[in-house]
């Protein structure tokens, strides 16, 4: 079965999630400014909510476990969608369609990044009872891990669980 088809409960929340005020661009500024991975961010709430606390070996293996397809697929789309605009802007009709296609392909490319998370996080919550996770716990492990100042923890913390 198509992983696309088969782990599209984190997708759809990481959807809903991103389109709350304020969200894209909480995690657009930890990605930018402080190289986190807004799949793993969406992916840590959804866990909480799942009933899945993370520590930093699990982290970890998220990561490692999702870097090559980021790293050799998510990123040059992502880094090429913006050198378009930034060099070339959104005025022109034909450059701006294939930019709007980059960017399809870079959304499909995440779909399969957080295809590939929920995968994951299934094998673990399959092995142990749903619990009761503090919300805001497993951000906190990333944050640690970011090395984020109090001050971003803080919005980050505000942000995603208000929403």
């Amino acid at each position: 079965m198509n992983l696309a088809r088969l782990y599209t409960h984190l997708w759809d929340f990481s959807l809903q999630l991103y389109q709350q005020p304020g969200v894209e661009t909480l995690c657009l500024s930890i990605q930018d400014g402080w190289g986190g991975d807004v799949n793993i961010l969406l992916w840590l709430r959804w866990l909480e909510q799942e009933g899945l606390a993370i520590n930093d070996t699990r982290l970890r293996l998220a990561q490692a476990y999702i870097a090559p397809w980021r790293t050799e697929i998510v990123e040059p789309l992502r880094r090429m969608r913006q050198h378009i605009k930034r060099h070339y802007g959104t005025s022109d009709r034909t450059i701006e369609a294939s930019r709007q296609a980059i960017k399809a392909a870079e959304l499909q490319a995440e779909q399969a990044v957080q295809a590939r998370l929920e995968k994951l996080a299934r094998t673990w919550l399959g092995s142990q009872r749903k619990a009761s996770v503090t919300p805001g716990a497993n951000l906190t492990v990333y944050a640690r891990a970011l090395h984020l100042p109090d001050d971003k923890v803080r919005e980050m913390l505000e942000v995603l669980i208000r929403a």
